[in-house]
C-alpha cells in the first residue's frame, strides 16, 4: 500500500474522530439552553474534552493533512481550495478551544451567569463559522479521493 494511501487513511480516521468530538461538544453546549442547571457541568466537561481529546485530534489532523499535501505535491487548485477551507475550520476550532479554556477559568473565578452565557455564545459562534468551511473541505476531500481512486484504477 503506497504511503500516501496510508496517510490518507490515518487522516480520514482523525477527521472522523474529530467530527464525533465536535458533535458531542455541540450537544454539551446546546443542552444547557434547555436545562440551565447543567451549564456548570457542561462547561467543565467541555474543558476536559478539549484538553484531553480534541486538541490532540486537531493536531493529528493538521500533521496528517500537512503530510498529505507534501506527498501530493504539486497540488492542484482544488487542493488549495480544500486546504484553505480546512485551515479556516481548524482555526475556528483552535479559537474555540482557547475560549473554552478561558471560560472554565472564569467559572472557577466565580464569573457571573451573564458572563458565562456570553462566553458560551462566543463558543457556539466559532462552530457556526467553522462548520460550513469544514463541510466544504470534507466535500472537496471526498471529491479528490474519488478522483485519486479513479486514477489508480486506470
Amino acid at each position: 500500500m503506497p504511503l500516501i494511501s496510508q496517510v490518507s487513511m490515518a487522516h480520514l480516521i482523525f477527521l472522523c474522530l474529530w467530527g464525533g468530538v465536535v458533535a458531542t461538544e455541540s450537544v454539551l453546549e446546546l443542552y444547557p439552553y434547555r436545562r440551565k442547571v447543567l451549564r456548570e457541568h457542561s462547561i467543565r466537561y467541555h474543558f476536559w474534552i478539549d484538553l484531553l481529546v480534541e486538541l490532540p485530534l486537531v493536531l493529528a489532523v493538521i500533521a496528517s493533512g500537512a503530510t498529505l499535501a507534501v506527498l501530493a505535491w504539486p497540488i492542484s487548485t482544488t487542493h488549495v481550495l480544500k486546504i484553505s477551507c480546512a485551515l479556516v475550520a481548524v482555526s475556528a476550532n483552535l479559537v474555540c478551544i482557547v475560549l473554552v479554556i478561558r471560560r472554565k477559568q472564569r467559572l472557577d473565578q466565580g464569573a457571573s451567569e451573564t458572563e458565562m452565557w456570553q462566553a458560551t455564545r462566543r463558543i457556539v459562534m466559532c462552530a457556526v463559522i467553522g462548520m460550513p468551511f469544514a463541510a466544504v473541505a470534507a466535500g472537496l476531500g471526498f471529491f479528490l479521493a474519488y478522483h485519486r481512486m479513479l486514477d489508480l484504477l486506470k
